[in-house]
């Protein structure tokens, strides 16, 4: 019997199978042949599939029967602690879906859901662990959530731990966890108390899946907003360890991982680090980077590399830098590239030299940066032509 049109979702989904083998396997699965309307000589055919749509090959479709009701989220809370591992997936599955809706995740923050799964983080079911980070994770986009989890010392060991868990599934869950913790500056501060910056340091050392690492670099960016994490993070080399991003080729990894080190470069002592590794070196190179994302953090970098003497100096040893940058001046697509390229420009202009260069060669081409209607572009170009035309006092 093979028919087209019956169990034609597990044709489509088992293609390399033979229809009529997939007919056999539902017909021995269900213990009886089933003749219906499918069979028929033309088949009468049905208007939707009988069969659920399963677009994920891994997906649990088992899911607790009372998902919606009044007592589900009480009901699913006894359940995460039952004795069967598969009665404890689905209730985490229910508890996953239920708590998108914000008003069923503050119900069960208010239940104390979190703390229940505090323990089912270091379950010896890597499946269990997965879909506990995951339900942390929809409740970390809570900013209550975000809260409680910081004032749970034991969730926070726990998350700590499964940070640099065996399974990826566990270690990618986590990771976007704590990125979601980071994000709010409260909880970001308690998450820099407790140490995260030298784990998260740690993890990028380590040879870690991409998209792990580039959520680790995005927390890392949440968490050094202040000087505290940025000092911390100095102290735990992590200027070293970011400096060996620069010659990762994945761009968005490449970004983030400018971006953190043009925070750590504000700071005194980072400055100090960039100057002692030869940064402009490097930054020279990534500046004629076409991706929009890499030279514009470039810039941003080399603005605060430039902000004394010996940076403006050993800036101007370096020809390319110059020109790339008066034509990222001129990229008014991009607020954010014009802006740094702006600031980088005006710090280099500084020296003698480069202001003689500038007037010489380039003097059209900054006057006539567009600045839009930016008041900031308006007001660094101001400062740029300013710093240009400045000549020094004669007596």
């Amino acid at each position: 019997m093979h028919s087209i049109n019956k169990n034609s979702y597990l044709h489509n989904y088992f293609k390399d199978i033979n229809p009529r083998l997939i007919n056999r396997c539902v017909e021995k699965a269900l213990g009886r042949k089933i003749l219906d309307g499918h069979d028929l000589e033309p088949p009468f055919n049905r208007l939707c599939s009988e069969q659920p749509n399963i677009p994920i090959a891994d997906l649990d479709i088992i899911h607790r029967p009372v998902g919606f009701g009044r007592c589900a989220m009480t009901k699913l809370r006894r359940e995460l602690h039952h004795k069967d591992p598969k009665v404890v997936i689905a209730a985490l599955e229910s508890i996953s879906e239920l708590v998108i809706d914000s008003t069923r995740g503050y119900e069960a923050l208010k239940l104390q859901v979190d703390e229940r799964l505090t323990d089912l983080l270091m379950d010896e079911n890597p499946a269990i662990r997965e879909r506990t980070a995951r339900a942390l994770k929809i409740l970390a986009k809570l900013a209550e959530g975000k809260t409680k989890i910081v004032k749970n010392s034991t969730l926070l060991h726990n998350l700590a731990a499964c940070s640099e868990d065996n399974n990826k599934k566990v270690r990618l869950q986590v990771a976007l966890v704590l990125q979601n913790i980071a994000e709010f500056w409260m909880t970001a501060d308690t998450l820099v108390e407790f140490g995260f910056i030298s784990i998260v340091l740690h993890i990028l050392q380590n040879n870690e899946d991409n998209c792990i690492k580039l959520i680790h670099l995005k927390t890392l960016r949440a968490l050094m907003y202040g000087i505290q994490g940025k000092m911390v993070a100095l102290d735990n080399s992590g200027y070293n360890i970011l400096l060996t991003f620069l010659n990762d080729e994945n761009g968005p990894i490449l970004s983030v991982a400018l971006e953190c080190l043009a925070m750590l470069t504000s700071t005194c002592l980072g400055e100090k680090f960039a100057r002692e590794v030869n940064l402009l070196d490097t930054l020279d190179k990534l500046l004629q980077d076409e991706r929009k994302e890499v030279h514009t953090q470039t810039a941003h970098v080399m603005m605060f590399c430039t902000v004394k003497g010996t940076g403006k100096i050993l800036a101007s040893k370096r020809p390319r830098i110059v020109p790339r940058l008066i034509q990222l001046c001129q990229n008014k697509e991009n607020v954010n590239t014009q802006l740094f390229a702006l600031q980088a420009l005006t710090n280099i202009c500084e020296h003698p030299a480069i202001r003689k260069q500038i007037n010489t060669e380039f003097s059209h081409e900054v006057e006539k940066i567009q600045v839009g209607f930016d008041p900031n572009i308006k007001v660094h170009k101001d400062k740029l032509l300013e710093v240009i035309s400045w000549t020094p006092h004669t007596t």
